[in-house]
């Protein structure tokens, strides 16, 4: 047996090689880390035009306000997946779907050729006002009236708490037979002439059709709408049926040739409207802040105090504003505010100098007196009108030419499919 000199191990030199082989399995640890470990596998999703070897090759990144996490926001958390952020490589794209929940991956460009993970990173952001909307499944006018509260352009203080949108310019455009209008609010118990009530949108073309008498019979014409010149031609002459045709212009009272070739009602845009119960009311006595607040005159339209004859209501498509839609638009600013705005006369806004009530009202105009609705029951031919200077009048005469904006109700079924009420991305409506 041969003997050998017995030698220590060198625990220096061991310490440092097990060291060193930790450092590499730890930095290769951040390595992948760094690459999939915020990335959490998923076989869940769902795969449009494409197919790959295993769906373990496809994982996701979840964040939440900037933060990252392992887990998706749950339904009603008030999140929804931002688009413009969230990204997908390899070619493929990463969209949402709000019904069931869950991710949709599109890998109809997907690089064949690409052998790597595929990685989808997705942020969700806290749910805007315009994105719940494009998100529910209801109607549009009934989920504006549930979620009113959501939107600061919102209020719900009229007598029957319709959504009305406010302010001096508010996101609620639409997009409506080719042309921008705008949405005065979600009204409640709108009957469509059989009794049937339900909510309904209600809107305004957001530019006049130009300048008309409202009635042009008699010496000084009529203030029954249910009979008048203005309204057979929004109903069922050159403007309801997109052509040429014969309307009053002028306190003379003659009929001159109108033409609604390009501007009149287009066949799709018929599809979205239904009859509705207009309301045809009115007053003699508006010019104080005891009987002239909007709030008086929502009550006057819809009470029975008309001109001796005078229809108190009329069923049909097109109409025009309230006197009251236009109180109940502003928002007012600093110190008259709206509350203030709403306990001052209509007829006061201008001649007082409440320029924040006017100047923060989007249906005020400033270059022209416009037409309502709204009838003044002391006279068989006096009807209101909002002034340029922001306040609300009669007039002596409903052959007077004024500005007039068609306004309707759509059918109860309508949604908002699209855009964010912006007037350059006005909501798109759809059946």
């Amino acid at each position: 047996m041969k003997l050998e000199k017995f030698k220590e191990k060198n625990k220096k030199k061991t310490f440092i090689i097990v060291f060193t082989v930790c450092s590499v399995f730890l930095l290769a640890g951040v390595f992948l880390y760094t690459s999939f470990a915020s990335f959490t596998e998923d076989k869940k999703f769902n795969v449009i035009n494409g197919t790959y070897q295993d769906p373990g090759d496809l994982y996701f990144a979840v964040y939440v306000d900037g933060e990252i996490t392992n887990t998706f926001p749950s339904k009603d958390s008030g999140y929804t997946l931002d688009i413009t952020q969230s990204s997908c490589t390899n070619g493929a794209t990463i969209s949402w779907d709000n019904e069931t929940w869950s991710a949709l991956v599109n890998f109809s460009n997907y690089s064949t050729g690409n052998t790597s993970r595929t990685k989808s990173t997705m942020y969700f952001k806290e749910m805007s006002f315009t994105d719940s909307i494009l998100a529910c499944n209801d109607t549009a006018a009934n989920y504006i009236k549930d979620n009113a509260s959501l939107s600061k352009e919102i209020a719900t203080d009229d007598p029957d708490n319709n959504a009305r949108y406010i302010g001096a310019n508010p996101n609620n455009y639409v997009s409506f037979n080719n042309e921008l209008w705008r949405i005065i609010g979600a009204f409640n118990n709108i009957d469509n002439g059989t009794g049937t009530k339900e909510t309904r949108l209600k809107i305004i073309r957001d530019e006049p059709l130009g300048i008309y008498s409202w009635d042009s019979k008699g010496s000084y014409a009529e203030n029954d709408w249910s009979k008048s010149v203005l309204q057979q031609v929004l109903n069922s002459g050159a403007y309801y049926n997109r052509t040429t045709g014969m309307c009053s212009m002028n306190i003379s009272g003659t009929m001159e040739a109108c033409d609604f070739s390009s501007n009149g009602l287009t066949s799709e845009a018929k599809t979205m409207i239904d009859n509705a119960v207009w309301n045809l009311g009115g007053t003699a006595s508006y010019t104080a802040n005891s009987n002239g607040l909007a709030v008086h005159f929502y009550g006057y339209e819809r009470g029975t105090n008309v001109y001796s004859g005078r229809s108190t209501t009329w069923i049909g498509q097109i109409g025009l504003m309230y006197a009251s839609d236009y109180g109940y638009a502003t928002s007012g600013e600093g110190t008259t505010d709206r509350a203030s705005c709403l306990e001052i006369a209509l007829n006061s806004w201008g001649t007082l100098g409440y320029s924040e009530c006017y100047n923060n009202d989007w249906l005020y105009d400033s270059t022209s007196d416009q037409w309502t609705l709204t009838l003044y029951s002391g006279g068989s031919d006096h009807g209101f009108a909002v002034s340029c200077g922001g306040d609300v009048y009669y007039i002596y005469g409903t052959r007077a030419g004024k500005a007039v904006s068609p306004v309707l109700y759509l059918s109860s079924n309508v949604k908002i499919t699209g855009g964010t009420g912006k007037e350059s991305d006005p909501f798109i409506l759809s059946l």
